[in-house]
C-alpha cells in the first residue's frame, strides 16, 4: 500500500511541488493573479477556489496522532531502565524512566505510579534530592501499593535528611514506621529497619535546629515536594523608553531620557512562545524552564512540562487543539515560524476572532498600541508585515502553510464538531497574516551552555517567541542592549550609555565586530528586507579583530559640543592635542589615565567572572563601560571586550545548562 505524502518527512515541500506540477501550463498565470487581491481574506479565498489547489489537498491529510501513548512501549522503555539501574547507570535509568513513564497512557495509574518510584530511585543515587522528593510525592499521589509504601517514606526521610530538613526528616520517619504494618517485610528486616528510623528520630527531636526549623516551617507555605514552575516575572518597560513613529525608520524606540550602561530597560513574556522539536522532551513547553523530573501530557508524549500548574496553564490555553497534532507539523518541515502562528490562534478562541476581525485593520497609534491588554491579538497583528513587497508567488507560498495550519487546528477540534466554511477561512486569513509578520519580528529564545571543564560557553536557540513591546525595537549592528532569558521571559538591558533622543537599538543578528559590513547588509536585505543605516555600517568600522590597537580614539571635549574623534598613538608624548575639526585644544592626559585605570579593573571584573561571581562582575564592567564611554570613543578593543564580558554576566544572570 503506498504511503500518504502527509506520512513522509519533510512532505510539505513535496506537497508544494506536487500541486504545481498538477497545475500544468496555468499555474504561473493563476498565482500571478494574486497580485489583484487587496487583503488576506481574498486571498486565502482564491486560492482555495483553484481546481487544482483542491484537487491536490488528497495529499494534505491531516489526522490527531497518537503513537507516542502505549503500554507495550513504556514496558519495553522500564525493562531497559532497570537493568540500567541494576547495573548503577544512574543517569541512564532516569533518562529511560522518564521516557517509560511520558509513554504509558494516562490511565495505566499503576504503572505510572511504579516508574515514578522507580525514578526517584534513581535521582536519590543521583543525589538529586529535591528531585527525588518530588517524584516520591507524585507516586504516593497516584497511591502507591500500601505493602511497598514504607520504602518510600524511607527514601523520603533520608532525602529530608540530606536536605538538612529535620522536621520533615521526622515526619517522614515516622509514617515509614507505621506504614511497615502493611509490608511483607521479614520480622528481622522489619526491626532493623524501625530501630534505625527510631534513633533518627530521637537523635533530631533533640537537635536545637529541629526547633528553629519548625518554627519557620510554619511561616512558609511552599514545600520541598512540590513541582514549582518558574515564578512569574513582572513585566516591565522602563520610563526610559519611548516608542516614537516616523515616516523613515517606521515604529522604534528612543530613549527619554540618558540611559546608563546596565540599564534594565524591558521585562516582557512572550505574546506566544514555541519550542524547537530538539528540546520538547527536555524543556517545558509551557515555560520553557529545562526539567529533570518532568509531567506528562494525559493524552500525548510529544511534549513535557515542569509541573502540574504549567501542564494545566498549557491545556486550557493552547495544547487542547495541539495535542496529537504536533507529530505531523514537525513532520511537515514546517518551520518554528509555522508553528508560532497556529499558537497564535490556538491560543485563544474561535469566537475571540471573530468578534475582533472587524477591528484588527484600525490603525493604533504607538501609545494606543502598547497599552493595549498584553494578549491582545492587535498588539502583534499591526506588526510589520511588509505587504506591499510581496510578489504573488511568496502570497501563495504562504496561504497554502496558512491552509495546511488551518487545517491542524481543524483536527485538533479547534473549529468544533461542526466546523463552519466561513469561520475556517477567517481563521485562514488570520495565520496568513501571522506568518507575514512573525517573519520580521521573531526572536530566539535562548539559553547558555556552559562547560565546567573548560569554561567554554555557548548560547544556543532552543524556541521562537513574539515579544510585542521588544519587535517594535529597531536594528543596529552596534546595538545599545542585550537580550537573556529566564524561562521564556526576555530581559533587555543597556550595554553602553545611551543619551535622550537617540535610537534605542537591539540586533537582528549580524554585528559589526563579527561580520564585514557587506555580509551584514545582504543578510539583512534577505531576511528583514531593509538597509541598515547605523553608524557601524555607515562608517564602516572593522571587526574586532581588524580595529587598530596602535590608535587612542578621544572625544574631542570643546565647549562647542563637537563630536569629532581625536586619534592619537599609545606612543604620543603632548597632552594638548588640537581638533581638526573644530579646533580647539584637549587635553588627553586624563584619557591616558583613564587608560591605564582600567586595566586593573579589567582584571578584577574577569576574576569576579571566573570564579562565578557574576553579579560583583556585572558592576565591575558596568563602571568600565561608563568610566572609558567619557572619554574615548567607540569602536576600540578595550571597549568591545568590556561590552562583551557585559553581555556573558547578563546571559549568566538567565537560562544556564551546565554540560558537565
Amino acid at each position: 500500500m503506498k504511503t500518504p505524502l502527509s506520512q513522509k518527512t519533510g512532505f510539505f515541500a513535496e506537497y508544494y511541488l506536487k500541486l504545481k506540477d498538477q497545475a500544468g501550463a496555468t499555474c504561473e498565470t493563476d498565482i500571478a493573479k494574486l497580485a489583484a487581491c487587496g487583503s488576506d481574506e481574498e486571498r486565502v479565498a482564491y486560492v482555495e477556489k483553484l481546481p487544482w489547489v483542491q484537487a491536490g489537498d488528497a495529499n494534505l491529510v491531516v489526522n490527531q496522532e497518537f503513537a507516542g501513548k502505549s503500554a507495550v512501549l513504556a514496558a519495553e522503555i522500564k525493562e531497559s531502565a532497570t537493568a540500567a539501574f541494576k547495573a548503577k547507570k544512574w543517569l541512564e535509568a532516569m533518562v529511560l524512566y522518564t521516557r517509560s513513564y511520558l509513554a504509558l497512557p494516562s490511565g495505566n495509574v499503576a504503572e505510572i505510579r511504579i516508574v515514578l518510584a522507580n525514578r526517584s530511585a534513581t535521582l536519590y543515587h543521583l543525589q538529586k534530592y529535591q528531585e527525588c522528593l518530588i517524584d516520591i510525592r507524585r507516586a504516593l499521589d497516584l497511591g502507591y501499593p500500601k505493602d511497598l509504601v514504607y520504602k518510600l517514606y524511607e527514601r523520603q526521610a533520608r532525602c529530608y535528611m540530606a536536605l538538612k530538613d529535620y522536621p520533615h526528616t521526622i515526619e517522614a520517619f515516622k509514617k515509614c514506621i507505621t506504614t511497615m504494618d502493611d509490608s511483607t517485610l521479614t520480622s528481622d528486616k522489619r526491626s532493623k529497619l524501625n530501630l534505625d528510623a527510631m534513633t533518627m528520630i530521637k537523635m533530631l527531636q533533640h537537635d536545637p535546629r529541629t526547633a528553629k526549623q519548625e518554627a519557620k516551617q510554619q511561616k512558609r507555605k511552599t514545600t520541598l515536594d512540590q513541582a514549582q514552575t518558574l515564578p512569574e516575572e513582572k513585566e516591565f518597560v522602563s520610563p526610559l523608553v519611548r516608542i516614537d513613529r516616523n515616516r523613515q525608520e517606521g515604529r522604534f524606540a528612543r530613549a527619554a531620557a540618558d540611559v546608563k550602561a546596565g540599564e534594565e530597560l524591558l521585562v516582557e513574556r512572550p505574546f506566544v512562545a514555541v519550542l524547537l522539536e530538539k528540546f520538547a522532551k527536555t524543556h517545558c513547553e509551557n515555560c520553557f524552564v529545562r526539567s529533570g523530573v518532568p509531567v506528562a501530557c494525559s493524552r500525548c508524549a510529544d511534549v513535557i512540562y515542569c509541573s502540574e500548574q504549567c501542564r494545566e496553564e498549557a491545556a486550557n490555553k493552547f495544547h487542547k487543539y495541539e495535542c496529537g497534532i504536533v507529530p505531523i507539523l514537525w513532520r511537515s518541515g514546517a518551520s518554528i515560524n509555522n508553528h508560532i502562528a497556529l499558537r497564535i490562534i490556538a491560543s485563544k478562541p474561535l469566537d475571540y476572532f471573530l468578534k475582533l476581525k472587524p477591528t484588527i485593520d484600525e490603525e493604533l497609534s504607538p501609545e494606543k498600541l502598547i497599552s493595549l491588554p498584553k494578549d491582545d491579538f492587535r498588539r502583534v497583528a499591526q506588526l510589520e508585515r511588509h505587504q506591499g513587497e510581496r510578489q504573488p508567488s511568496n502570497f501563495f507560498q504562504h496561504v497554502l502553510m496558512a491552509r495546511f495550519l488551518t487545517r491542524c487546528l481543524k483536527a485538533g477540534g479547534y473549529f468544533g464538531p461542526e466546523p463552519k466554511q466561513d469561520q475556517i477561512q477567517v481563521i485562514a486569513s488570520l495565520v496568513l497574516r501571522s506568518l507575514q509578520f512573525i517573519q520580521f519580528n521573531t526572536h530566539e529564545v535562548a539559553e547558555l551552555h556552559k562547560f565546567s571543564s573548560s569554561g567554554r560557553e555557548k548560547s544556543i536557540f532552543i524556541g521562537g517567541a513574539i515579544y510585542p513591546t521588544l519587535a517594535l525595537f529597531n536594528h543596529s549592528c552596534d546595538p545599545g542592549v542585550v537580550r537573556y532569558f529566564r524561562g521564556n521571559t526576555i530581559h533587555i538591558n543597556s550595554v553602553r550609555p545611551i543619551e535622550a533622543g537617540l535610537p534605542i537599538n537591539e540586533n537582528y543578528g549580524p554585528i559589526y565586530t563579527q561580520d564585514e559590513r557587506s555580509e551584514r547588509q545582504a543578510r539583512l536585505k534577505e531576511l528583514y528586507w531593509f538597509e541598515c543605516s547605523c553608524d557601524a555600517c555607515i562608517d564602516n568600522w572593522p571587526k574586532f579583530d581588524d580595529l587598530p590597537r596602535d590608535i587612542i580614539r578621544f572625544r574631542c571635549e570643546a565647549p562647542n559640543n563637537c563630536a569629532a574623534v581625536i586619534e592619537v598613538p599609545p606612543s604620543c608624548n603632548d597632552f594638548m592635542v588640537k581638533c581638526v575639526t573644530c579646533g580647539e585644544i584637549t587635553n588627553i592626559l586624563k584619557g591616558l589615565k583613564v587608560m591605564q585605570d582600567t586595566e586593573m579593573m579589567t582584571r578584577t571584573a574577569k576574576r569576579l567572572y571566573e570564579t562565578g561571581e557574576y553579579s560583583k562582575a556585572l558592576t565591575k564592567f558596568i563602571d568600565l563601560i561608563r568610566i572609558m564611554y567619557e572619554v574615548l570613543a567607540p569602536p576600540f578593543p578595550d571597549f568591545c571586550e568590556s561590552q562583551q564580558h557585559l553581555k556573558d554576566c547578563f546571559l549568566n544572570l538567565g537560562n544556564v545548562y551546565t554540560l558537565d
